[in-house]
């Protein structure tokens, strides 16, 4: 506390200034491609660390924050698919920075045809057929729907 002196030379004591300090949890290397590490601790209003900072094993954060999420996976009309967490809190901050990306339908096919071509018959070719089914139900139904709608 500091004192301050009034013109009549009243001494009065100051208010102290109050320091703001929030939690943060970071990536200790925002740039890396996939993270080792985080740290935890407290910033003050301009962003800056106070005491001592708490390092974190990603695998243990990402697990904790990411095992109480459920995502769905979400297709647009256009055939776009995209990962939709249930918070719709969530899903509008993932949204916003990028992080819900959305990949054309006949990619993600194509994407699974690759991961299985060396695949031995027996461990993929029932997956495929069933893939080819689905894939014909999913045609069909699009199919219905665009009829519907030019009537």
């Amino acid at each position: 506390m500091k004192l301050v002196l009034s013109p009549p030379g009243e001494i009065i004591m100051a208010k102290p200034s109050q320091i703001v300090l929030t939690p943060f949890l970071r990536p200790r290397d925002e740039g890396a491609d996939e993270q080792q590490m985080y740290v935890a601790g407290f910033v003050d209003e301009e962003d800056e660390p106070w005491g001592t900072l708490i390092p974190l094993e990603a695998e243990v954060v990402e697990q904790a924050v990411m095992g109480h999420q459920t995502f769905r996976a979400w297709c647009n009309s256009d055939g776009r698919i995209q990962p939709q967490p249930n918070s719709y809190g969530l899903f509008e901050y993932l949204l916003e920075k990028g992080q819900l990306t959305e990949t054309p339908l006949d990619e993600l096919v194509t994407k699974a045809i690759e991961e299985g071509r060396n695949e031995p018959n027996d461990d993929v070719l029932d997956m495929f057929e069933t893939m080819h089914e689905r894939l014909l139900r999913a045609a069909q139904a699009v199919a219905d729907e665009i009829a519907r709608r030019r009537r």
